[in-house]
């Protein structure tokens, strides 16, 4: 039962961790070059964006939890995680853009090797988003836990009402 418990308790952290990765996935794609602009200018136009709309993530996401001093160094690691996974999704997007040059031509082979790069890119972000949530979650009260279950559930909650559109 204990194990079990545990176990859950694992399943519905990393759980949780995945859906901000997710949530924040879409911030950064939208740096990502558009079909109707110019990859070589598409990269450099976004790039800020898509790491300041990562900042307001983890700006709100202190605030809800309402991190105290004691919490601090296990928040601001899940941050640095957020913020390195950040950049480390636009230089990829970055490098995207310069591949594809200012012709914007993507054949389907080149798309493909694109998708499982991006693809491991994201595997590799989550997998080390995991532990520093894991350790931040344990470190919050039943009342802070509560509210990150809320805006987790709200999140794939707007996720999913996105899929369905």
């Amino acid at each position: 039962m204990a194990n079990s418990y545990v176990f859950n308790q694992l399943t519905a952290s990393a759980l949780s961790a995945l859906i901000l990765l997710a949530s924040a996935a879409p911030l950064l794609a939208q740096s990502a070059p558009s079909p109707a602009t110019p990859p070589s200018t598409a990269a450099a136009d976004h790039s800020p964006r898509a790491i300041e709309l990562v900042e307001k993530r983890i700006s709100e996401l202190h605030k809800k939890l309402q991190i105290t001093a004691e919490q601090e160094p296990q928040f601001k690691a899940y941050a640095d995680v957020m913020r390195g996974n950040a950049e480390a999704m636009q230089a990829l997007f970055e490098e995207r853009a310069k591949a594809t040059g200012p012709s914007g031509i993507d054949h389907a082979d080149s798309r493909l090797h694109w998708y499982a790069k991006l693809t491991a890119a994201h595997a590799d972000a989550v997998s080390k988003l995991v532990p520093v949530f894991d350790t931040l979650y344990q470190s919050l009260s039943d009342k802070q836990k509560k509210i990150a279950d809320e805006i987790f559930q709200q999140l794939r909650q707007r996720r999913h009402s996105h899929k369905t559109r």
